[in-house]
């Protein structure tokens, strides 16, 4: 064993593998079948060919594409047989949540065998379900049904939430629901020991003001957080407050530590000198992370904080030292080993990021011999080094940062280090035996006037947005901050910095933006220029609770900071309005007076209107149709030589008329009417707008078949060329002064491994 941990202390050997790992596990993940991923295989061989040195590192890079392949094969490859995609298929799983509470109950299980092919516990794949069941169901149930199946597959859009990912994070490759009520096979009669300490604390801090707060920290489920509570931490800078980590961690291990070194007093007597005491501790300690960690299910972020503690106590038991950068290397390794597809989630770069930051700023001061005084000014200095160092990450995945972080972190680190956390282990272990009711709410009431206090802090204080970074301004980031900490030449900083000024000033700015979301079968367009935007249509709504509106559209316009002017809802049907009432329900009902100032319901205003630059029309039915589609309201957007037709659900009826009446249709964008059905999108209609490109917004394989095969025929023989969001997810138009460019979210967002 010491022979093998002596190894550790070879730089040359260890070390460089576990570099080759990352590198490895890195380019197959985001890379395998580009030309990056060759061109860097290929130079990762022919350097290990021509410098033997190398060569340590060419065998950790062999071996992180080979966990990525077993990985990828062995929990996520799992293909569903083409004849049993969406037909009725005979299926046996096991319920792991439950996410409504009446039938058809939505739930996500596990699929112990599909058509009498049974899968291990451990490869099972999972899937989300819409079940029939006369049985209330619950975690653990086992029930055998007849249901369709087919790949999971969400909507794509360009900067929000995507839920696709995440499912293949989780392991859902699947998505289904049920043609026969469920039989029931075995009931989870007895709750799990997780499951009983998570109604345990429920019950423990009920009817207090900020359960929710109390909930996330002792459990890692963040069930019980609005979405609002989740944003308003979000503008505070206090998220990784919530989500358990490094810091969490290390207090639980902390408390077991002492706890056991106190202990240890009082049987010092019956303890022989020759035996290091210490090292006892350190397993308590561990042993109480270990338990935290199993008792929040295992999340990610406690699971990698929970890896790289034990990392960091290998090595200073067996390396004699707290080799803390090896721990990181070590423990990122530990982490891909483990599941390689970790580097899909934000968390780890966060993570990972503010340990090695910390690590810095220990280095440059000595907390063990250093005055209270000096403790709070390395307390400082660690807040300022994480808000500088985790700025370019901040922007990157969400666009903007939280500016108030900086000074609230400053309070809220070591209340909860102190107070918070110790009282809450404190009640959690106590309560069982003890009533303690009263300190339980004198508690909650102090808290619940820190966290009023915070409300006070002003929107514009709490967050401010920035344009997103790519992957090159990340990169040149954190190289100005290498060069800027470690090089003694600080000067050389100005190279990468003037590099990243330059790109961003010469790169060319759009004009004016049409986006069209990828919303399944609906539509939800927005037109902008200058920070300024128009909405036309809100997309649909699924069961009065769910819209596109909060999941896509809100998130869109907040990530980039965008003022929405004016908003037009073509018609009433519910794939276009359907996300009126969130949209009301998060202030924009105003943007609604323009082209609606009698509501809705009575159709748009026929208007000449301006957003900056664009020009806008809107041109009405001139009559009321019995057909609801023909009533929609169409906008021509039109600037410089460039303009886009958005038509509603017109038919061919309504598509006369407006030929009749002369109005200039001649657009360079069409938005099809009525997402290509082949009641609409006459021939006689397509050569009087003359599109250079058309855009369906349809559903992937929707049960209406949009765009219809007639409709994409017409098209054709026009010499148009046709995107579908169901194909090509989110579009995005640029335009500029003599030219335009268009994106698509599935193509530029989408990995090898995320199956179409």
């Amino acid at each position: 064993m010491n022979r093998f941990f002596s190894h550790l202390k070879q730089p040359f050997t260890s070390i460089w593998v576990c570099i080759g790992l990352v590198m490895g596990c890195v380019v197959s993940v985001f890379y395998y079948q580009t030309v990056t991923f060759y061109i860097v295989t290929c130079a990762i061989i022919l350097a290990g060919l021509y410098f033997k040195p190398f060569l340590t590192v060419l065998l950790g890079f062999i071996c992180g594409i080979l966990i990525v392949a077993i990985h990828y094969y062995s929990f996520y490859g799992y293909i569903l047989p083409e004849h049993l995609i969406n037909q009725p298929t005979n299926a046996t799983m096991t319920v792991m949540s439950v996410h409504s509470q009446q039938s058809p109950f939505y739930i996500k299980a596990r699929l112990d065998s599909i058509e009498s092919v049974d899968h291990q516990t451990l490869l099972a794949p999972y899937a989300m379900l819409s079940v029939i069941s006369t049985a209330q169901l619950k975690q653990g149930d086992r029930f055998q049904v007849l249901l369709k199946l087919k790949p999971y597959r969400s909507n794509k859009n360009f900067s929000v939430f995507d839920k696709q990912r995440f499912a293949f994070s989780q392991r859902i490759l699947f998505k289904g629901r049920t043609t026969t009520t469920a039989q029931l096979l075995t009931s989870r009669q007895e709750l799990s020991l997780r499951h009983t300490y998570h109604q345990y604390i429920y019950k423990t801090f009920n009817n207090t003001q900020l359960q929710w707060l109390y909930f996330a920290l002792l459990t890692g489920d963040r069930s019980l957080m609005s979405d609002q509570q989740k944003q308003t931490l979000r503008e505070f800078g206090l998220s990784h407050l919530l989500a358990i980590s490094g810091l969490h961690i290390g207090l639980i291990f902390g408390l077991g530590f002492y706890v056991a070194k106190l202990t240890s007093f009082m049987f010092m007597g019956f303890v022989k000198q020759q035996y290091n005491i210490n090292r006892v501790y350190l397993v308590c300690g561990f042993l109480c992370a270990l338990s935290y960690v199993y008792l929040s299910d295992f999340v990610l972020s406690a699971t990698r904080a929970l890896i790289m503690l034990a990392c960091y106590l290998v090595l200073y038991v067996f390396a004699r030292q707290p080799l803390r950068w090896r721990t990181v290397l070590f423990a990122l390794v530990c982490v891909l080993i483990i599941n390689p597809f970790a580097l899909l989630d934000p968390g780890l770069y966060f993570s990972f990021s503010a340990v090695v930051i910390i690590f810095c700023v220990f280095s440059r001061f000595n907390l063990v011999a250093s005055s209270v005084y000096k403790k709070f000014i390395a307390l400082c200095m660690i807040q300022v080094a994480l808000f500088i160092g985790l700025l370019p990450l901040s922007v990157y995945f969400f666009a903007g940062v939280s500016v108030s972080g900086l000074l609230v972190n400053l309070l809220a680190v070591p209340l909860l280090g102190v107070i918070v956390m110790p009282l809450l282990v404190f009640i959690t272990v106590v309560s069982g035996v003890f009533e303690l009711t009263w300190l339980i709410h004198l508690f909650d009431y102090c808290l619940h006037i820190v966290y009023s206090a915070l409300q006070f802090i002003p929107a514009s204080v709490r967050w401010q947005n920035i344009p997103p970074f790519n992957i090159g301004h990340i990169l040149i980031c954190y190289s100005i901050l290498f060069i800027c900490y470690f090089c003694p030449y600080k000067r050389i900083a100005f190279l990468p910095f003037s590099a990243l000024l330059i790109d961003v000033w010469s790169t060319p700015r759009a004009i004016w933006q049409l986006d069209v979301f990828d919303v399944g079968h609906g539509l939800m367009i927005m037109v902008s220029t200058q920070n300024q935007a128009l909405i036309y249509d809100l997309g649909p709504s699924y069961f009065n609770k769910y819209s596109r509106v909060n999941s896509t559209l809100l998130p869109y316009i907040r990530r980039n900071n965008l003022i929405v002017q004016d908003t037009v809802v073509s018609h009433t049907d519910n794939d276009h309005a359907g996300g009126l009432k969130h949209w009301r329900q998060a202030g924009y009902g105003m943007t609604l007076k323009t082209f609606h100032p009698n509501g809705v319901h009575q159709g748009c205003e026929p208007l000449s209107h301006r957003l900056g630059n664009i020009q806008i029309e809107s041109w009405p039915a001139e009559q009321i149709y019995s057909n609801s589609n023909d009533n929609s309201c169409v906008v021509k957007v039109s600037l410089g030589q460039f303009s886009a037709l958005l038509t509603g659900d017109i038919s061919v009826t309504r598509e006369q008329q407006l030929i009749a009446k002369g109005y200039d249709l001649n657009s360079t964008i069409l938005v099809s009417p009525h997402h290509g059905s082949r009641t609409s999108s006459s021939v006689e209609f397509i050569r009087a707008v003359s599109p250079e490109l058309v855009l369906h917004s349809t559903a992937y394989q929707g049960q209406w078949l949009f765009p219809h095969a007639q409709v994409t025929a017409r098209y054709d023989n026009e010499k148009v060329e046709q995107y579908t969001t169901a194909e090509q997810g989110h579009i995005r138009i640029e335009f500029f002064t003599d030219q335009y460019r268009i994106e698509f979210a599935r193509q530029q967002e989408t990995y090898w491994f995320e199956q179409d």
